[in-house]
This record gives C-alpha cells, sequence and structure tokens, in this order.
C-alpha cells in the first residue's frame, strides 16, 4: 500500500513538473528572444526590424484585449509613421486594425460600426475620389492615385473605429489624453532640433526628417532653419500645435495631481515654442486665433482678470520666445516674417505662385477634377502645391469631391457646437467639445493657406477630431435629453380625473 502511494506521489510530482515547465519555458523563451532582439537592434537598429516586431505585437495585444486598447495606441503611432514598401505603415495598420476588429464583431455577433451623420458624405467622398480617376493620363498616376484612395478608406475606417469603439466619456478622456501625449512628443522634438538638428531619437524609427546638410551649422545660422521636428514639415507642425494648444491648457487645468498639472503647464509652453520655432506665419495667426477664441468661450468660467492675466502672460511669453530663437538658436522669427509680408490685392506674395495656377487648372476639369494624385511635374509641367486645402480638392476631385468635403466639415460643426445647450453651466465634457469645436474652426481657417493631404499622417489627425467630436457631442447630447426623459408627464387636472373614472375626454 506505501509502495503504491509512493508511486502516485512521484507521477503527481512529475505532472506538476511538466505542467510548471510548460507554463515557463514558453514564457522564458519569449522574455529571452524579446531581451536578445531588443539587444540586437539597439547596437544594430534595422528599421524593418522593428516595424515587423511592433506589429507583430500589436496583432497579438488586439486580439487578446478590448479593441478600445487599439484606438489609443493607433492615436499615439499615427504620428511618427515610417515608410513600407506598399504603403505607409499607418495604412497597413489601418487595415489591419478594422479586419481584426471584423473578425471579432463577427464572433461575438456585435454592431460593426455606429451609425453617423458623416455616413453619406462619407460614400459621396469616396465616390468621387474614384470618379476622378476617370481623368487620370498616366499609368503611374493611376497607381498612385489608387493609393491615395485606399489612404482615404483607412482615414475614414480610424474615424468609424472611433465612433463605435470610444464610447463613454472614461474612454474619450483616455483617447485625447494618449493623442495629447504624442503631440507633446512631437513638439518636444522641435526643441531637439533647436539644438541638435541631425539628432536621432528612436534609431531607425523616429528621427529628424531635414537634416544639416551642406554648409552645416554655419549655413544653419545664417539662412535660418524652419523648424519642422521629426514630422518633416514646419506648416503641419505649426498646424497641429495651433489646433492642440487649448487641449493641452485645458488638461492642465484640470489637472489635480501637481505632477500631472506641471506635465501639462511644460506640455503648453513646449507647444509655443515649438509654433514659434517653425517661422510659419499662418501657425503662428492659427495660435493666435485658438488662444483668443479659447478664452472668449471660456471667459465666464475664468473671469476678466484671469483673462487679462493670460492674455499678457502669453503675449508676453510668445514676444520673449521669438527674441530667443531668432538670436540664439537656428531658427527664425514668425513675427519677423510677419511683419515683412507683402500682399498682392488679398493675397499673400508666396501664393500667387500657387493659388491661380490651381484654379487655372481645376477649369480642365471642373465637376470630377484631374485625378487624387497631385503631381508636381518638371520643366513645362511643374506646378506648385496648391497651398489650400479647398483649392487642393478642386483641383483633384472637382466640385464633387469639394462639395463633398465642405458636407462632411458642416455636419461636424453642427455637431461641435452643441455646446451650447449647457448655457453657462457646461461641465467637464462640454468643455472638451468647446475646446474641440476651437480646433476645427482653427483647422478651417488654417486650411485656406495649407493643404493636409500633403503627408501621411495629416488626414489621420483631422479624422481623428472629427470622431472625437461625433463622441463628445453624441455624448454631450444624451446628457441633455436625459433630463428631459426623467420629468414624469403630468395630465392636466380635469384630464386626469376623467382619466381615473375611465371617461376619454376630447
Amino acid at each position: 500500500m506505501s509502495r503504491t502511494r509512493a508511486e502516485g506521489n512521484i507521477r503527481q510530482g512529475v505532472s506538476r513538473t511538466v505542467d510548471l515547465a510548460l507554463k515557463i519555458v514558453p514564457v522564458a523563451t519569449l522574455i529571452a528572444v524579446g531581451a536578445m532582439f531588443a539587444a540586437e537592434q539597439a547596437l544594430h537598429p534595422n528599421q524593418r526590424a522593428i516595424k515587423t516586431a511592433l506589429m507583430l505585437g500589436l496583432m497579438a495585444f488586439m486580439f487578446r484585449f478590448d479593441m478600445v486598447y487599439s484606438i489609443y495606441l493607433f492615436s499615439f503611432l499615427y504620428l511618427f509613421p515610417s515608410g513600407i514598401s506598399i504603403a505607409s505603415s499607418n495604412v497597413v495598420l489601418m487595415t489591419v486594425i478594422p479586419m481584426i476588429w471584423a473578425v471579432r464583431a463577427a464572433s461575438t455577433r456585435t454592431r460593426l460600426f455606429r451609425p453617423t451623420p458623416l455616413d453619406k458624405p462619407h460614400v459621396l467622398f469616396i465616390m468621387a475620389y474614384f470618379l476622378s480617376l476617370m481623368n487620370v493620363e498616366t499609368h503611374k498616376n493611376l497607381v498612385m492615385g489608387l493609393g491615395v484612395i485606399w489612404q482615404q478608406i483607412t482615414v475614414i475606417l480610424f474615424f468609424s473605429l472611433i465612433v463605435t469603439l470610444v464610447d463613454d466619456e472614461k474612454k474619450l478622456m483616455r483617447v485625447m489624453k494618449v493623442a495629447c501625449l504624442a503631440y507633446a512628443l512631437t513638439f518636444s522634438t522641435a526643441l531637439v532640433q533647436l539644438v541638435a538638428p541631425n539628432a536621432t531619437i528612436i534609431p531607425g524609427w523616429i528621427g529628424m526628417a531635414h537634416k544639416l546638410k551642406e554648409g552645416g551649422v554655419y549655413s544653419a545660422r545664417v539662412t535660418k532653419m524652419r523648424i519642422s521636428g521629426t514630422l518633416g514639415n514646419d506648416a503641419n507642425l505649426a498646424d497641429f500645435g495651433a489646433q492642440v494648444v487649448c487641449l493641452l491648457a485645458f488638461f492642465a487645468w484640470r489637472a489635480k495631481n501637481p505632477a500631472e498639472k506641471t506635465f501639462w503647464g511644460l506640455a503648453v509652453m513646449v507647444t509655443i515654442i515649438a509654433v514659434m520655432s517653425t517661422g510659419n506665419r499662418g501657425g503662428t495667426v492659427g495660435l493666435a486665433i485658438a488662444i483668443g477664441y479659447g478664452l472668449f468661450l471660456f471667459r465666464r468660467q475664468l473671469g476678466f482678470q484671469r483673462v487679462i492675466l493670460v492674455l499678457c502672460a502669453g503675449v508676453g511669453f510668445a514676444l520673449g520666445a521669438s527674441w530667443y530663437l531668432s538670436n540664439y538658436t537656428y531658427a527664425t522669427s514668425p513675427i519677423d516674417r510677419l511683419l515683412h509680408t507683402q500682399m498682392v490685392g488679398v493675397v499673400p506674395e508666396t501664393r500667387t505662385m500657387t493659388w491661380w495656377p490651381s484654379i487655372q487648372k481645376s477649369m480642365q476639369h471642373p465637376f470630377v477634377g484631374t485625378g487624387p494624385y497631385f503631381e508636381i511635374g518638371k520643366g513645362l509641367t511643374f506646378q506648385y502645391w496648391p497651398h489650400n486645402a479647398y483649392l487642393y480638392y478642386l483641383q483633384t476631385l472637382g466640385l464633387l469631391g469639394l462639395g463633398a468635403f465642405l458636407w462632411i466639415m458642416t455636419r461636424v460643426w453642427k455637431m461641435s457646437i452643441r455646446f451650447r445647450g449647457y448655457g453657462r453651466n457646461r461641465d467637464e465634457l462640454a468643455d472638451l467639445l468647446a475646446l474641440l469645436h476651437v480646433s476645427l474652426v482653427v483647422f478651417a481657417i488654417q486650411q485656406m493657406r495649407s493643404d493636409h493631404q500633403n503627408s501621411d499622417y495629416y488626414p489621420y489627425h483631422l479624422w481623428f477630431i472629427f470622431g472625437a467630436i461625433m463622441v463628445a457631442g453624441r455624448l454631450v447630447q444624451l446628457r441633455l435629453d436625459a433630463p428631459r426623459a426623467e420629468v414624469p408627464v403630468v395630465a392636466p387636472a380635469p384630464a386626469r380625473a376623467s382619466l381615473e373614472r375611465g371617461v376619454r375626454t376630447p
């Protein structure tokens, strides 16, 4: 009997050892392989290896956890895209993420996408892209145009995932904080570029897009750089800063933890310096509009004295930053460029060679445009970018595409002003919607001298703002409708007495 018990104990011990080994060995192996990979990439970074590992890790993460985390991750990553042989990393990621969501939604019998007021405008918008292919003249432009359409479809899918998965105030605040953290990192790279123009932040992935070449530091100090950070485009960096500076200030204002309040306060200052360091006149004007309009919307909550204090502090900080940047860094002064701006009628001198040629080109195919891909050309066919988003759509997609985009903007605008239903008693959610409305206004004005179609990250930024406005507007409307639904309907006294007797009154 004792022998049988001993054999049973041995078998049980072996079984436990095997089970423990099966649990520990795979995890230990995965950690070891990951550590070896990280060490190798630290010494000899390989861009494709980093992208592949990131993609595999993200896919595993999405299958294991709530899909809303994929929105958090992409909201941080899309500002740092990298080229892949078939497309941008943003396009590939936002193709894979909806596919995984479709599989999970089908397996759990969950609604794929939530209906929104932008569904019909989006359909017309994509139709305009396909119809514009009729006027494409070369095979290259056809292939590139299909790539542009693919990107735009993924942009709309990003918007649809935000509206579907970010379905309460907690998730909305979280995704906005994640996005603002990515913006703060992006603006911080502009400060790095001020002192180290050739710096690489993450080898093989995040570095300065515009590096010093011929002439080096001496040339940069003489000609003055227009800082662009990791984005590689000073106008886009300035646009982003002007559009999100009030959102960063909102989180600094609402933060209760001193460390968090300090972080967001520093992020606001870094953003202002980043916008000034671009030397971009439109971005500087947009920054002034954002701060001024934001203070106007919050004038009752802040009070007259605080508004004056913020205005004086903001103007003083901007002037001091401009003086320091122009005298002690590589950057040019945007205020100096503004003061020396020359106008040709109502058009800045730098836009006379872009706006009118774009209008003339648009008249060749006014209804469906010349095709989604904008080719600069060379020699006699050379043309500048329109530097105007509305003219860009008019030239590439025609009146149909421009009308669809304006339809989208109108719907988003109507959603963004729902915070007015609160009157003077706005809560945190309504305040967030008010500041998203400020971002939308600043964007609409900025696009008269810039275009969001010139990169593989700006469209995602724009439709992220659209998605956040849709979510915030829907939640605000639900709160406004809730008190009405809770109020009981009381019939007048004569009608109530008749109902109690079972008599129907006319």
